[in-house]
């Protein structure tokens, strides 16, 4: 059982360094393999060595096709390429920790519904979005958004795009991470601003209510310290939300080898 997990381990790796996933063939073909050679490495007739280098191959192939079958279910969310760009009206709810700063708001949603012109289409189920002010000095009143309200918006959505700076941040990974597979912005044009409705003022569920709670929290620790440049230190040591940190905060943490205690 050893050999067969440490094969298994070595499956996923192997598939990290691929340039491309396989074609759907080779699912069944891996799974018939893998089991194949599990069951001939279990044979009581065979050398030790050798039915632990079966039950490795077995194990292997077994972790390849699980780790290209997940890799492929995240991929198949993409954003159809006609819609990017489109102007679209989704419904769904609210499930992340806004971001507020002083040009608007990001969150996260889960969409329900997606329109395009009255008909539907089909949007991935999860994206993250920014609802901006007026960035030309436009008055723009952008929504009260709290996790776990469902909302109505017009949207225009794209597929991640993000820089490929050697040992830069990679943020198209970060985003498939999070599940993401698209992000857009909340149209403010006086036309779709009034197709920006909230719909219900909380979806019930255990992840919502764990995400309004924090929300709470992080509400009251910035109510109690206002303008102080630990409050969002101290955010993220209570409820893990990072973002109010400022960069030369997280500069002064690595360099005193404290910045995992933060993260």
């Amino acid at each position: 059982m050893r050999s067969a997990i440490i094969g298994f381990v070595a499956g996923i790796g192997l598939l990290q360094i691929q340039p491309g996933l396989p074609s759907g063939g080779w699912y069944f073909f891996l799974l018939v393999l893998g089991l194949s050679l599990l069951c001939s490495g279990s044979l009581p007739r065979l050398y030790v060595a050798a039915g632990a280098l079966l039950r490795a191959a077995g194990g292997a192939a077994l972790g390849f096709a699980w780790a290209a079958w997940l890799a492929q279910g995240y991929l198949s969310h993409a954003l159809p390429s006609a819609l990017e760009g489109q102007d679209l009206v989704v419904i769904g709810v609210v499930d992340s920790l806004p971001y507020r700063f002083e040009q608007g708001v990001r969150f996260n949603i889960l969409v329900e519904e997606a329109r395009l012109g009255g008909n539907p289409v089909t949007v991935p189920p999860h994206v993250a979005l920014g609802w901006y002010a007026g960035i030309h000095g436009e008055p723009v009143v952008v929504g009260a958004v709290e996790p776990g309200q469902r909302w109505q918006l017009a949207v225009r959505l794209q597929r991640p795009h993000g820089s490929a700076n050697p040992d830069g941040f990679d943020y198209e990974v970060w985003l498939l991470e999070q599940g993401l597979r698209a992000t857009g912005q909340v149209r403010t044009d006086l036309q779709s601003a009034a197709l920006n409705l909230r719909r219900d003022a909380f979806v019930p569920g255990f992840g919502n209510l764990v995400e309004l709670t924090r929300g709470l929290l992080r509400d009251k620790i910035l109510a109690a310290l206002p303008g102080q440049p630990y409050a969002g230190v101290l955010v993220a040591l209570v409820i893990g939300d990072q973002r109010a940190v400022a960069q030369s905060d997280w500069t002064i943490f690595n360099r005193t080898g404290i910045g995992h205690l933060v993260s």
